[in-house]
């Protein structure tokens, strides 16, 4: 979600102390108490050094809770379950993750209040995951898995709504059996 500005190249240990700040201190004070010039202080930078990169809390606390997945290359076994088994027990390792259960409710909050956010997080997060899903359903499609007329919108709502309520519910690991 950060933005590149013209300059002096970011350090990425500064990033790094960012990140790991935040998530260290939603577990410690969770989302509504967190604010920025705690994780200035705990990553030892300044305030502009994060606004810099992030335009506000919550865009902050969810790339630190939220942005692990994307380093992840795009599952391709050939086989559609192979590929949403792998893809389910990441998004469900994410949500399931202590800080991610801190941040949730607030960010929620934050998204329906803020229709600003709410479109960031839409581009930057929702948007690409559901391009990686429906890139498989649509290699699954090629493949004959499955049916041409499927609705791969409804399959991918269905797909993310089931591992963020897994986690929600209290089944917090992919561990088990998908």
């Amino acid at each position: 979600m950060s933005t590149r500005s013209a300059g002096r190249p970011r350090d990425p240990a500064v990033g790094a102390a960012i990140l790991t700040a935040t998530r260290a201190l939603l577990l410690e004070v969770g989302y509504a108490s967190l604010s920025i010039d705690a994780v200035a202080a705990r990553a030892e930078v300044g305030r502009p050094t994060i606004y810099r990169r992030y335009p506000n809390k919550a865009a902050l606390v969810f790339e630190a809770v939220f942005g692990k997945t994307k380093a992840n290359p795009d599952p391709d076994s050939g086989s559609l379950v192979s590929d949403l088994r792998q893809a389910y027990s990441w998004a469900v390792d994410e949500f399931a993750a202590p800080e991610a259960r801190a941040a949730l409710p607030g960010l929620v909050g934050d998204l329906t209040a803020n229709p600003q956010l709410a479109s960031l997080v839409r581009s930057e997060v929702i948007e690409p995951e559901y391009g990686r899903v429906r890139a498989a359903l649509e290699r699954a499609r090629q493949r004959g898995e499955i049916r041409p007329d499927a609705d791969l919108t409804l399959a991918i709502d269905a797909f993310t709504g089931t591992a963020l309520a897994r986690v929600q519910i209290g089944r917090a690991s992919c561990r088990e059996r998908v």
